[in-house]
């Protein structure tokens, strides 16, 4: 079985939503190797929501597939489903993000697009703002993974 080829998420961008709850993604992530089809989960995370493709969920549902009614991993997959929200681009290659959704992650108008490689997370850009960096240069980032 092959991998699946899918483009990845990355950089970041800084967006609002405007009154529908709808926020423009941005067309680095809407190319051709990009999947149309989304999933949007709350994140543990105050001020910021998940977003990944299609495949991905997918993939959750191949392994949840083998497994029996009542088994406890079969749960949490169904969980899982049950908080995700899926969306897809409008015309504009804007995603509509639900009000309770981005309440319940305290998302205001101003937001910034983090791309996490095989996802990217929508965060308010507040909150974002208040986190330190991680890693501000490529060579740093390399070294801390072992590259």
């Amino acid at each position: 079985m092959q991998p699946i080829t899918r483009g990845s998420y990355t950089s970041t961008f800084e967006h609002t939503f405007d009154a529908k709850g709808r926020v423009t993604v941005p067309s680095a992530w809407r190319r051709e190797n990009h999947e149309k089809s989304l999933h949007i989960f709350p994140s543990s995370q105050p001020g910021c929501i998940l977003v990944y493709p299609e495949s991905w969920m997918g993939e959750r549902f191949a392994e949840m597939a083998g497994l029996k009614r009542g088994d406890l991993q079969r749960r949490q997959f169904e969980a899982l489903a049950s908080i995700a929200q899926p969306a897809e681009f409008d015309e504009q290659g804007r995603i509509m993000v639900k009000e309770k959704m981005r309440q319940g992650a305290g998302l205001k108008k101003d937001v910034v697009l983090v791309g996490c490689g095989d996802h990217f997370e929508i965060w308010d850009l507040a909150v974002r703002e208040k986190q330190a960096p991680i890693a501000t240069n490529f060579e740093d980032a390399a070294a801390a993974l072992g590259l």
